[in-house]
């Protein structure tokens, strides 16, 4: 059958190919001249079959789902990591907060092990992000919804109707707890969440102890002493060494997760969003390595510069996985089972008039390697602005990671894709700084085993063009990272390099090549400048949509070729034709993304500029830089 299908589709390419095969200067030449003539190749057909190639990474316990669903009420609310809730009974409206939170994240976590050991049959969904599209749509998708969906508004475990059902879950589940006292001691929430799946136990507080023991429960193991530390010296030959979670002090997120899949959990922080009660730095170096080479660490910490953490998990050849959203195990059920051949639109270089005279700009959106981002608000904040279609606006997505966490959300936003705008992998396999990945380790195989996991994620969905970032984009550390990703991918037409501090436009806009294994070159891409508000002031190459026009505008006339990053958090205010520099970084604006972009493109001088995707940039940058092997690449293609 498969072969039948891709036998029509090869003959409806070659009818509508046939013009453009011989009008097109640049494969006039090629005819079919007799035999030994190799079968051709279709540029649009350049993509892989969905299948396991061994790049799949992200933990999955819950292949089995439940019959039916508790939906453990609360965890939503804005006290959910607030250790100083005082008890009292959830039903009335009382006992929230962080112990509320831990304890339901522990109910969820150990309830999803039974499930997957068919154990019980009823699951426990956390109702934490039901207000949230993406919740809502895995909600819908998993069939939580009229009599398989239950909502208790109060505390579960006092719920006359809850304990008999599956025959009693607490009796299948254990009626066993872990000990925490959140507010003395804020680690003893993270020491918690693993000794919850070292000893199969749901977390209780010592503010609500009392409720358990005389309800028939047994404390387990106490964590209200503990540090992070004996958790890793008591605990880290239960743990699988396959991920991590990064889960902040005095915070629940994740909790579920880790607890479903066995995973060690830990804090920089001792004291939460601060490092001035101390940081567990050198228990992180040593937890990160001991996992398996290439594992994703998951999670986010706070009150620190990001790379404090990021660049320990990149120099260790692991990937930082953005997110802290709950029920992970819920929305990733069977992922690998769930991958749709969704392909990205792409532009075909036959169809590109590379004859023009122009300098080319293409806008692309920051943050694309947030799996959290891509969960919530993306979609409905960025991607749907209609101004995408005029300005060519590109998107960094994660596309390795939202493929496996959330496949519901990764198929709409491939289907949702402007045919104007390009697809990016953001960063190839999560956030890291690409010269200082493995730099720890062994550099060459943990680049390499990446790359090939991401190659196949790539070609697998037909996204053509990489984007990386390191402390110095230009560095030979920072190219060894290029030519390993280009040498396991065939497919990939460019890289487009971000600076990571200062500014993401370090690059300067300069343009470096690797060859891939066939002898082509392929172009890195630096920013040339990033429209980011920073208030009162603009920076050298980062500010206001016009400050970035102006800027553009003034680029000498061999600057032919610009890549812009809109920094996803910046926000501006339209002040229509205004030619100053920094009214748009008055606050209160609410144009962002493709919005911004097209602020700053209307003060382009149109008939010097015009706006393309990335994906074209770069084909234009290999014609104009690189002319005989490019054309040599389209007479091979159809």
């Amino acid at each position: 059958m498969r072969k039948i299908l891709f036998f029509l589709l090869s003959c409806s390419i070659i009818f509508c190919s046939c013009d453009r095969l011989y009008d097109s200067p640049l494969k006039g030449n090629r005819v079919n001249s007799g035999a030994n003539v190799p079968d051709p190749k279709y540029y649009m057909q350049q993509f892989d079959p969905i299948q396991d190639q061994g790049q799949y990474w992200h933990p999955d316990s819950m292949v089995k789902m439940p019959r039916i669903h508790y939906e453990l009420y609360a965890t939503w609310l804005g006290n959910r990591n607030d250790p100083n809730i005082p008890g009292g009974d959830v039903n009335a409206g009382g006992g929230f907060g962080l112990q509320y939170h831990l304890l339901c994240q522990s109910l969820s976590g150990i309830n999803d092990r039974a499930v997957a050991a068919g154990k019980v049959t009823t699951g426990m969904w956390m109702d934490a992000g039901n207000g949230i599209t993406s919740y809502k749509e895995a909600r819908n998708y998993l069939g939580m919804a009229g009599p398989s969906f239950i909502v208790w508004a109060g505390n579960m475990l006092t719920n006359p109707g809850f304990l008999p059902l599956d025959g009693g879950v607490m009796d299948a589940l254990g009626r066993n707890y872990v000990m925490t006292d959140v507010q003395n001691n804020p680690e003893s929430s993270v020491v918690a969440v693993v000794a919850s799946h070292v000893y199969n136990a749901i977390i209780v507080d010592v503010r609500d102890h009392p409720f358990f023991d005389q309800s028939g429960y047994t404390m387990v193991y106490d964590a209200s002493h503990k540090t992070t530390v004996d958790s890793w010296n008591e605990f880290k030959q239960y743990c699988s060494k396959k991920a991590l979670v990064v889960m902040p002090v005095q915070t629940g997120e994740l909790a579920d997760f880790a607890i479903a899949n066995n995973l060690f959990v830990i804090n920089l922080n001792k004291v939460n969003g601060t490092s001035a009660g101390g940081q567990n730095t050198a228990l992180f170096a040593e937890v990160l390595a001991s996992l398996e080479p290439n594992s994703p660490v998951y999670g986010w910490e706070q009150g620190v510069g990001e790379d404090e953490f990021v660049d320990v998990v990149s120099k260790s050849g692991n990937m930082m996985v953005a997110t802290e959203d709950f029920n992970l195990p819920y929305i990733s059920s069977n992922y690998k089972a769930r991958q749709n051949p969704v392909l990205a639109k792409i532009v075909d270089p036959h169809d590109i008039d590379f004859t023009k005279d122009k300098k080319f700009v293409s806008f692309y959106l920051s943050d694309g390697a947030n799996a959290a981002f891509m969960m919530n608000g993306f979609v409905e904040n960025y991607y749907s602005d209609p101004k995408i279609a005029d300005t060519k606006m590109g998107f960094g997505i994660t596309a390795t990671n939202i493929s496996m966490i959330d496949p519901l959300q990764f198929d709409k936003i491939m289907n949702l894709q402007n045919k104007n705008s390009t697809l990016i992998e953001s960063f190839g396999g999560g956030y890291y700084y690409s010269d200082d990945f493995g730099k720890n380790a062994n550099r060459g195989d943990l680049l390499n085993g990446l790359a090939k996991k991401v190659a196949s994620h790539m070609r697998q969905h037909r996204i053509k063009i990489l984007e990386q970032i390191a402390y110095d984009p230009k560095s030979a550390a920072s190219k060894e990272a290029y030519q390993a990703f280009v040498d396991a991918n065939d497919q990939l037409e460019g890289i487009v390099a971000i600076q990571y501090s200062p500014s993401y436009a370090g690059g300067l806009g300069d343009i470096m090549w690797v060859t891939n294994k066939d002898g082509y070159d392929i172009p890195i891409v630096t920013v040339r400048y990033s429209i980011w508000n920073f208030g009162a002031v603009n920076h050298t190459r980062d500010g206001s949509p016009t400050f970035v026009a102006n800027k553009l505008n003034a680029e000498p006339a061999d600057s032919k070729f610009s890549a812009v990053i809109i920094h996803a958090w910046s926000s501006f205010s339209d002040t229509g034709s205004s030619t100053d520099e920094l009214a748009e970084n008055a606050p209160g604006g609410s144009a962002i993304g493709a919005s911004a972009a097209e602020m700053c493109l209307r003060r382009l001088d149109k008939n010097t500029f015009e706006a393309v995707s990335m994906q074209e940039l770069i084909w234009r940058i290999r014609m104009h830089y690189k002319p005989d092997q490019t054309k040599k690449y389209l007479n091979e293609y159809f």
